[in-house]
């Protein structure tokens, strides 16, 4: 492609339910997108013998996932805990109880630091796993972030899948 620019920021995110396979729902932005760290898990193996370190394995098994964001909309929140949000003419409520947590797909956005491309880095099946904190304090903005794990979806998109476009293009669920 012959940009070799490096990859400066997070300009975009988006997040999307994940329905099946290359099947997803409506991509909802992410405003105020922070942060989005994406972490390749393998499983790691040693052969040790002779007094010595003879073998080594590791197979990548799946990505994790760290995202903050700002907040204020509970429609995300909705495909993040596939809790139901309820509108009625004053409120808009959602009750946070004994849910399983749903798949859902993620997208973001670095631009190049020159020539006017970008990446995408794209995790088609994850699912909220642990440390989901809404941080609330004095001079601060609301600003959720949670670890997430993404699991092999299939051979199009694996467990992410990182695309380096020529010219900056839109984040879509699915990306092209």
């Amino acid at each position: 492609m012959g940009n070799n620019a490096f990859y400066f920021g997070l300009n975009d995110a988006k997040i999307a339910v994940w329905n099946n396979p290359q099947s997803y729902g409506t991509a909802m932005d992410v405003e105020s997108v922070q942060m989005m760290i994406v972490e390749i898990q393998t499983e790691n193996g040693t052969l040790e013998g002779d007094d010595a370190i003879t073998d080594v394995h590791a197979k990548i098994q799946a990505v994790q996932v760290r995202f903050r964001m700002g907040f204020k909309d509970l429609d995300i929140l909705n495909i993040l805990t596939g809790t139901t949000v309820t509108d009625s003419t004053t409120t808009e409520s959602m009750i946070i109880g004994r849910t399983n947590m749903p798949y859902f797909s993620i997208c973001g956005r670095i631009d190049a630091t020159s020539g006017g491309g970008d990446m995408h880095i794209f995790v088609p099946k994850c699912k909220v796993m642990e440390g989901f904190t809404l941080s609330m304090e004095k001079g601060s903005y609301m600003t959720p972030e949670f670890t997430a794990m993404g699991v092999y979806e299939d051979a199009t998109y694996g467990a992410a899948k990182f695309i380096k476009h020529a010219t900056a293009a839109s984040v879509v669920i699915p990306p092209v």
